[in-house]
């Protein structure tokens, strides 16, 4: 890896986990709200949701409210308490109708919860609470400071694995490369087609098409063997002809019986008509057709 794409890498790496850590830094932030009771609304005694399970942690849980009495309406007594899943029961205001607006903080574990609430005027139940006060209830959820830590772990592990993928992808692709530029790769990769062309004809090799060329030659080798039984036997050839013709001159020969050197001794004498070796020649060639015969 040159130098340049080295400090590529390095830059990339670095962005990947800044970038995820910043991510589910801003997450942190994001709350889930939930508006219970609006000052124009009825007020129910009882109201139920559910906190949501994060791992099986609880969550910080706060709770926002603003109680002011009806114009022309006496101070009441207002009691809002708040029932968790557990059976644990929290007292989150308990006073005169006349409060502005507050906070208070719980944490809260998962599964079914709910807000009591319990308006008395001179010291009894009022039937119809939303007559004399006006309640503003809402409630905000932090669903992933439980898993805060484990939200910074998983991003660091997503940037790595991203950045082991994409160097992975990288040199496989870098190697594919070069072994398709490589002169003696491609040498082969061209005698490989050249073969597969010749043998299938030029197309790729199929088995459909050495079956094809089985029953042919198949069929070839019947149509030959029945040619041969039907076509007559040829004639000899000039070169046969020689070969009976010498095999007649050999039995000429041993008629002939065994020689001796009875011409071969005494004086020599000059025959006037051999001139040149051609003449030689043409005597012996007279000689053998006079002993061959007509």
């Amino acid at each position: 890896m040159s130098a340049d794409n080295s400090r590529k890498s390095a830059i990339t790496t670095i962005i990947t986990f800044v970038l995820l850590n910043i991510i589910w830094t801003a997450a942190l932030n994001a709350s889930a709200d939930q508006y219970l009771i609006s000052p124009d609304s009825d007020i129910v005694t009882e109201y139920r949701f559910d906190g949501p399970d994060i791992l099986g942690k609880e969550i910080p849980f706060h709770v926002f409210y603003e109680i002011n009495e009806v114009d022309g309406m006496e101070s009441s007594e207002v009691l809002i308490e708040l029932v968790m899943s557990d059976g644990e029961e929290v007292v989150i205001y308990d006073g005169i109708s006349n409060v502005s607006s507050s906070e208070h903080v719980e944490s809260l574990p998962p599964g079914p919860s709910s807000f009591m609430i319990t308006i008395k005027q001179d010291g009894q139940i009022y039937p119809v609470p939303s007559d004399i006060v006006e309640i503003d209830l809402q409630t905000e959820m932090e669903l992933y400071t439980p898993i805060k830590i484990e939200g910074y772990l998983a991003a660091n592990l997503l940037a790595l694995a991203l950045i082991v993928t994409d160097r992975t992808i990288r040199s496989w692709a870098a190697s594919r490369r070069s072994k398709r530029g490589s002169p003696v790769v491609r040498k082969l990769r061209q005698e490989w087609k050249e073969v597969e062309k010749s043998i299938s004809g030029g197309d790729p090799v199929d088995v459909d098409d050495l079956l094809t060329d089985s029953i042919t030659a198949s069929n070839m080798l019947s149509k030959r063997r029945q040619w041969s039984v039907d076509e007559p036997e040829p004639e000899p050839e000039e070169g046969d002809q020689e070969m009976e013709d010498a095999d007649t001159e050999l039995e000429s020969l041993e008629e002939l019986g065994e020689g001796d050197e009875t011409g071969l001794q005494g004086k020599a004498t000059i025959d006037e008509d051999v001139n040149t070796i051609s003449d030689l020649w043409d005597k012996l060639g007279n000689r053998q057709q006079k002993r061959r015969g007509p």
